[in-house]
């Protein structure tokens, strides 16, 4: 995701999200290979430790292609990993054959090609099972929306969110977010929701 030069985080009263570094693949080997955190990721299948090393290689190749890449959250207290929240690189197909949902892909670089496409940031939020019902999925997904709204030029941000995963789809109500049609994304639904543009809330 975008940082300002000379910024290298963002702050908020419990949290750092800061952009990722080859330190945190550890981290994120074991919560993309947690079965409750991944059914809702992607597949919906828990990644192997090659597949997230090649998402996060995707990650930070997005950073210098984009700009835009999911940022890593730390608490503030004591320095502890808790998850990964951001804009990453949405990417959506444009005329889908007649009777088929849009397609959405993470990084552009994933697109087959030929397809015509438009991009949009994708405000996402992922933490660790343990990490989850104490608000930081909240607080990190405000911190990344105010931010944007006070030093992006992006003229909308969209969060994609399985049918099924209630909790990531409160979170993102809770900011007046409004229903956008729905993608297919690793072979499965996604519903879109585009976030108020500012101003607007």
């Amino acid at each position: 995701m975008t940082l300002l030069p000379g910024t290298d985080h963002i702050e908020t009263e419990r949290l750092l999200l800061r952009r990722m570094d080859q330190g945190d693949l550890d981290f994120m080997i074991a919560v993309h290979a947690d079965p409750d955190v991944a059914r809702y990721l992607g597949t919906g299948n828990a990644r192997t430790p090659a597949e997230t090393e090649q998402w996060l290689a995707d990650v930070l190749n997005s950073y210098a292609i984009s700009g835009l890449g999911p940022l890593m959250v730390t608490r503030k207290s004591d320095g502890k990993r808790l998850g990964r929240s951001g804009l990453s690189d949405g990417v959506i197909e444009l005329n889908p054959p007649e009777g088929q949902l849009r397609r959405m892909w993470f990084f552009r670089t994933h697109v087959p090609e030929g397809t015509t496409f438009e991009t949009m940031p994708e405000l996402g939020y992922t933490f660790a099972r343990e990490n989850w019902g104490q608000g930081y999925a909240s607080e990190a997904a405000r911190a990344v929306w105010t931010y944007a709204q006070a030093h992006l030029d992006h003229p909308a941000i969209m969060s994609v969110i399985h049918p099924d995963n209630v909790a990531s789809r409160s979170v993102a109500l809770k900011f007046g977010v409004r229903h956008d049609g729905d993608v297919e994304m690793g072979g499965r639904l996604y519903q879109r929701f585009v976030w108020p543009s500012p101003g607007s809330t």
